[in-house]
């Protein structure tokens, strides 16, 4: 049985696209997954409404990364999360270097949506991912998938990518959205567990 594999790019946005490189892999894979994080504030509405094909899911990583949605409260973080909807967005969030705080996951929980945080920060919500946070492929001899990571703007992209492509010819895996894995959270004192990863 092929071994799945979970592919995500970091801080996609306008002009740190990755459109030529992104295109190379469809050709190559027609069936591959993508999880784009996208930092909404740095794209225009055509760009974002072109974004989206069966390729890729678009996850919000915040309006421009700077740090100011860890200032938002429960109902702005809602708002954030609702607006990007109307470009199809996936019903997730992925804070920017696992930087999280209280009203973020208590949003994501309200609405439904899972997060998407690091192993080393092991913050969950009711839905939860936890990704791998070294850039490049992940192999988990004891699990039943890989995971493939980057961001768009590394110097070693283009290297890293040209490894990933290589991966997968000679794996030929069965491919997944990070909103295929999403967990759901068995752990009734979740929330008092987060307190020690929230960002201060």
């Amino acid at each position: 049985m092929a071994r799945e594999l979970i592919v995500s790019f970091d801080d996609y946005w306008e002009g740190n696209s990755r459109t030529e490189e992104l295109e190379s892999l469809y050709k190559e894979f027609p069936d591959i997954k993508i999880t784009l994080f996208v930092i909404t504030g740095k794209c225009s509405e055509e760009f974002l409404k072109n974004a989206k094909n069966k390729n890729t899911q678009l996850v919000w990583h915040s309006y421009e990364h700077s740090g100011s949605w860890l200032h938002f409260t429960k109902e702005e973080t809602k708002n954030y999360l609702l607006d990007c909807q109307k470009w199809g967005f996936e019903q997730g969030f992925k804070s920017p270097a696992y930087k999280w705080k209280e009203p973020h996951i208590k949003a994501c929980d309200e609405l439904g949506y899972w997060i998407c945080s690091g192993s080393t920060v092991p913050v969950t919500a009711k839905k939860y991912w936890h990704t791998s946070p070294y850039e490049g492929l992940t192999k988990y001899p004891n699990k039943e998938y890989d995971e493939y990571y980057d961001h768009f703007q590394r110097e070693e992209f283009c290297q890293r990518l040209e490894e990933l492509k290589q991966f997968i010819r000679e794996t030929r895996p069965t491919f997944k959205f990070i909103s295929e894995k999403v967990i759901t959270n068995t752990c009734k004192d979740y929330e008092q567990q987060n307190l020690a990863y929230y960002w201060k």
